[in-house]
């Protein structure tokens, strides 16, 4: 009979090894697997903690622009309605503001009846307020040729302004655009002048602001230095950043003017009362971050506050400064 062959040593060797290999291979792609489903999983539940977190922060600021609309309702009806002062419970800034310890909460309202209405120059026939303008850029060393860039983008015509611009300007830029011709809606506007400095532009929107209303006054109670030197002739920078640093609570006009004659001249470009107000809101969660800017119109004879425009692109803080 014939021996049975004996299997070589060498040949289970082989086989152990390729079974051992299998293993580790099957391991290796089974622990890629496993971290795989586990990075995922990671950033799934990272993905809905931040969406979470800024649906949160959203809400946080909105709530802020509630009570702003509530405050400025309530100021109108019960606080000493007809007048406006900057000692008043709707003009103090919410101070960082804890969220349970999971983030922070600032807020504050800015008077829109406080600075130069660059819609004004929409319906500018006599230049009284291009003079305005072109004296307030003066004083901020700004250049001047501002004036008429904005009268043109703002009035309604397609006459050129002195060094301003109109369609056939703007159409031979990359990418070409028109000039609006109507009033502003929005400061950030101000970025589509032609050939601006973006410096300048920062500059001055600190000290100027947009409302719908053409016909709009100042509020000699809450009103800016600048807006106040920017006025008239008469006024020296000294006097305005007087009046703008003492504690205002003028009842009338009448009352400011005979307190300051040099404004006697422009007594009907004033009032005590405001009508338009901004509210600048920011909710930090976490790392989520939330801004909020909205223009509220307060209506004179019953309070009623209508919101003219919300914005969640602009960054905290940014325009008119709330304290000069």
């Amino acid at each position: 009979m014939a021996e049975p062959k004996a299997t070589p040593v060498n040949s289970q060797s082989n086989q152990r090894g390729l079974a051992l290999i299998s293993v580790l291979l099957i391991t290796a792609i089974l622990v890629g697997l496993t971290t795989q489903i586990l990075s995922s999983q990671h950033l799934v539940i990272q993905q809905n903690q931040n969406t979470f977190e800024q649906a949160q922060a959203v809400q946080y600021v909105l709530g802020a622009e509630e009570l702003a609309r509530q405050v400025l309702y309530d100021d109108a009806v019960n606080s000493g309605p007809g007048v406006d002062h900057l000692e008043e419970f709707w003009a103090q800034p919410v101070l960082p503001l804890d969220l349970d310890g999971i983030g922070v909460m600032q807020a504050y309202v800015l008077d829109l009846n406080r600075c130069f209405n660059l819609n004004w120059l929409a319906t500018d026939t006599d230049k009284s307020q291009y003079k305005r303008l072109q004296r307030l850029l003066t004083h901020l060393q700004l250049s001047p040729d501002l004036a008429d860039l904005i009268r043109d983008w703002v009035d309604s015509d397609q006459q050129v302004s002195g060094l301003g611009a109109e369609d056939s300007a703007y159409q031979l830029k990359t990418p070409p655009h028109f000039a609006a011709n109507q009033p502003m809606l929005d400061l950030s506007e101000l970025n589509m002048l032609i050939d601006v400095d973006p410096q300048e532009i920062q500059v001055l929107s600190k000290e100027v602001c947009v409302v719908p209303d053409t016909a709009s006054k100042i509020n000699v109670n809450t009103a800016s230095a600048q807006t106040l030197y920017s006025l008239d002739a008469a006024v020296s920078i000294q006097n305005a950043e007087a009046i703008a640093q003492s504690v205002r609570n003028y009842q009338t006009v009448t009352e400011f003017v005979q307190n300051h004659p040099e404004f006697t001249v422009v007594q009907q470009q004033l009032a005590v009362r405001s009508h338009y107000f901004m509210l600048v809101a920011q909710a930090r969660l976490n790392r989520s971050r939330v801004n909020l800017t909205s223009v509220l119109y307060r209506d004179p004879s019953n309070g009623r506050i209508t919101l003219l425009h919300r914005d969640f692109g602009k960054r905290f803080g940014i325009g008119i400064n709330p304290t000069t």
